[in-house]
């Protein structure tokens, strides 16, 4: 695996559509919410106002990117534009190109805006609350014999 050093060199990096594209939706992102902030994080572009909301995946075999949204489980789903891919919690949209983007943009932009209200209603992270709802029921299996 291709290892980048920042979101410029992980856009250039990718074949001339798919770094198009990418722009396309950081842009879109970027400017859903005024503390909007971006980082590099695991390899690709993450983005979130007080946790992180969503994250780039880009696709095998230049097949497009996937948004892929944290609390995707907990979105509503109304814009019916969320695939779970069998999993259990990161739910994602797929662009294809910069022309099935641009149709399905005002759906994308209402579904984050969902998950920045989403995140704003939680305190943590949902790796953080994972984590520690793991612990309870590891805690709960094996009561610690005081």
């Amino acid at each position: 695996m291709e290892r980048y050093i920042s979101i410029e060199d992980f856009i250039e990096s990718q074949n001339t559509d798919i770094g198009l594209l990418l722009t396309q939706l950081r842009n879109c992102v970027l400017n859903t919410h005024p503390k909007m902030k971006e980082r590099f994080l695991y390899n690709t572009a993450m983005f979130g106002v007080k946790n992180e909301l969503c994250y780039f995946n880009v696709l095998k075999n230049d097949k497009g990117i996937e948004v892929g949204f944290h609390r995707g489980f907990q979105l509503s789903n109304e814009q019916n534009i969320l695939e779970n891919k069998n999993r259990k919690f990161i739910h994602g949209i797929t662009f294809k190109n910069i022309s099935d983007f641009k149709e399905k943009e005002a759906l994308f932009i209402e579904v984050i805006q969902e998950a920045i209200i989403l995140d704003d209603i939680h305190e943590k992270s949902i790796f953080s609350e994972m984590l520690q709802n793991g612990r309870k029921a590891k805690q709960k299996i094996n009561p610690s014999k005081d």
